[in-house]
């Protein structure tokens, strides 16, 4: 029983329904039971993955995924579609539906890729729209791209190369370090004067 309570999450449904039997082994199997009963519908579990997916489409949708992105967005799909796949919606079965999910979760530059290399088959070839080649697709780009990243910082000793990470982490973030420069080559009065611009 102690194995199952650390394996549920704290202060959750399930957390209290193990906590409800007794810590023996012969409430073991009870309780494993009736975790399987409560939660391990595959007509519920289906119904959240599924949101899931739609759930990464519109946040595609609202904000625009940037290339990358791509490595942890495969890594996210390839679960999500393997836990679909394990509760029987398999890729022969659901891929019709799941393939146009996928697509609409990739940035714009991906899926113009996608299309550009399903047109270069030969002419002889079926279109196919399987999830299981967009999938394999995703998988070749993102190879491709630590690829070319693994290139680029190659040759860097992995001290210089945390320290690059570094420094372009701090990059992308406005510092107040920024306005220092400002305040000795143009006077605080001109940075007031840039702020209240700005304000107003």
């Amino acid at each position: 029983m102690q194995y199952l309570l650390q394996a549920v999450v704290p202060k959750t449904k399930a957390a209290r329904m193990v906590e409800s039997f007794p810590a023996t082994a012969e409430n073991y199997p009870k309780a494993i039971a009736q975790l399987k009963e409560r939660f391990g519908r595959d007509d519920l579990l289906v119904q959240i993955y599924v949101r899931d997916l739609l759930s990464i489409v519109m946040k595609n949708a609202a904000s625009g995924r940037t290339k990358t992105d791509l490595p942890a967005l495969y890594d996210e799909l390839e679960a999500k579609i393997r836990v679909l796949e394990s509760l029987g919606r398999t890729q022969e079965k659901y891929g019709d539906f799941l393939s146009p999910l996928v697509e609409s979760c990739l940035p714009e530059e991906i899926l113009v890729a996608w299309e550009r290399s399903r047109n270069i088959k030969d002419a002889s070839q079926v279109e196919d729209r399987s999830l299981e080649k967009l999938m394999n697709f995703l998988k070749q780009e993102v190879k491709g791209e630590e690829m070319v990243e693994l290139a680029r910082t190659g040759f860097l000793s992995p001290a210089n190369q945390k320290k690059k990470e570094a420094a372009n982490k701090l990059d992308n973030y406005p510092t107040a370090a920024t306005l220092i420069p400002l305040s000795m080559s143009y006077g605080l009065s001109r940075i007031s004067e840039f702020f209240i611009q700005f304000k107003g």
